[in-house]
C-alpha cells in the first residue's frame, strides 16, 4: 500500500516538470494562432474582436461549470492584464498593415530579453550567465527562421514603431500576469482579463472602420479555433506562471514562432529552407536546455 508521504513526495517531484511543461504547451498552442488567422478572411481587428468575446464566453462558462463565479474583485485584478493584452493585439495587427509580418514577428521575439532584464528587479530572479546566452540563441534561432527565406514586403518606420509598442504591451502583460498569479486563481484571472480585452477591443474595432459584418460562414471555424487553441494557451501559461520564473517561461515562449513555422508546412503548404531549418533547430535546442536546467527549480505542488 502506498503511504501518504510517498504520494506527497511524488507530487512534489512532478510539480516542477508540470510548470515547465505548461509553459511549453502554452507556447505550442500559441504557435497555431497565426495559422488560423491566415486561414480566416476577416480583417485583423474584426477577427480579434470576435475571438476575444468568444473566448470570454467560454472561460466564464468554465468558471460556472466548476462551481465558481466571476466577481467584481476578480475583474479589477484582471484590468491591467486585459488592457495590456488588448494593446498587444491591436498594435500587432495594425503594425502588419504597415510593415512586413517578418519584421513584426522578429521584433516580438525579443520579449524574453526584456523580461530577463525587468524580472531581475521585479521578482528578484537571477539567471546564470549561460542562460542569458541561451536566451540570445533562442532569439537568434527565431530570427533566422523568419528571415531565412529572404526579406519580403515594404519596410515602414510607422509599422515598426507599432510592432515595438506591441512588444512592450506583450512584455507588460507577461509580467503583470506573473505578479497577479502569485495570489489569484488562474481561471478567474484569465476569464477576467479576456473580458477586459474584449471590452477594450470593442471601441477600437468600431473606430477602425473595419466592418463587423465582414465575416464569411467559413471564418467562424477559424475564429472558434483561435478562441479555443491559442486562447487555452493563455490559461495554461497563467497557471504555469505560479511555478516557473518569468524569464524562464518567456524564453520557452519563443517556441511560438518556431512551432508556427513548422506547422505551416502541412497546414498552409509552406516550406522551410535549409537556413530556416537551422534556425528552428538552434532555437529549439536553446529552449530545451533552458527548460531542462530549470525543471527542478521549484517544488511547490501545483494547484
Amino acid at each position: 500500500m502506498t503511504s501518504k508521504h510517498s504520494i506527497a513526495g511524488s507530487r512534489g517531484e512532478v510539480a516542477p516538470y508540470l510548470g515547465v511543461g505548461g509553459s511549453a504547451l502554452a507556447a505550442v498552442l500559441w504557435g497555431f494562432g497565426g495559422i488560423f488567422a491566415t486561414l480566416c478572411t476577416a480583417p485583423g481587428l474584426v477577427l480579434t474582436f470576435y475571438r476575444c468575446w468568444l473566448g470570454a464566453g467560454l472561460l466564464v462558462a468554465m468558471l460556472y461549470l466548476t462551481g465558481r463565479r466571476l466577481t467584481w474583485s476578480a475583474l479589477r485584478t484582471s484590468l491591467l492584464g486585459g488592457v495590456c493584452l488588448a494593446g498587444d493585439m491591436a498594435l500587432f495587427f495594425s503594425s502588419v498593415k504597415l510593415t512586413s509580418v517578418v519584421v513584426a514577428t522578429v521584433i516580438g521575439a525579443f520579449q524574453p530579453a526584456l523580461v530577463f532584464i525587468i524580472a531581475r528587479s521585479m521578482f528578484g530572479e537571477r539567471l546564470p550567465p549561460r542562460d542569458g546566452w541561451l536566451v540570445m540563441l533562442a532569439i537568434a534561432g527565431v530570427t533566422v527562421t523568419v528571415f531565412g527565406s529572404g526579406f519580403h514586403g515594404r519596410h515602414q518606420v510607422a509599422g515598426d514603431v507599432l510592432a515595438v509598442g506591441s512588444l512592450l504591451c506583450w512584455t507588460a502583460y507577461w509580467l503583470v500576469s506573473k505578479k497577479v498569479r502569485q495570489h489569484h486563481d488562474a481561471l478567474e484571472y484569465t476569464a477576467g482579463l479576456t473580458i477586459v480585452a474584449a471590452v477594450v477591443m470593442t471601441p477600437v474595432v468600431l473606430l477602425s472602420g473595419q466592418s463587423l459584418g465582414r465575416v464569411h460562414a467559413g471564418d467562424w471555424l477559424w475564429i472558434s479555433l483561435l478562441a479555443v487553441v491559442p486562447g487555452s494557451g493563455h490559461l495554461v501559461m497563467n497557471w504555469a506562471h505560479r511555478y516557473v520564473d518569468a524569464s524562464v517561461s518567456s524564453a520557452i515562449g519563443n517556441l511560438n514562432p518556431l512551432v508556427a513555422a513548422v506547422a505551416a508546412i502541412p497546414i498552409l503548404g509552406q516550406s522551410l529552407t535549409s537556413v530556416q531549418w537551422a534556425g528552428v533547430i538552434a532555437g529549439l535546442g536553446a529552449i530545451a536546455v533552458i527548460a531542462l536546467d530549470h525543471r527542478g527549480a521549484l517544488g511547490e505542488v501545483p494547484r
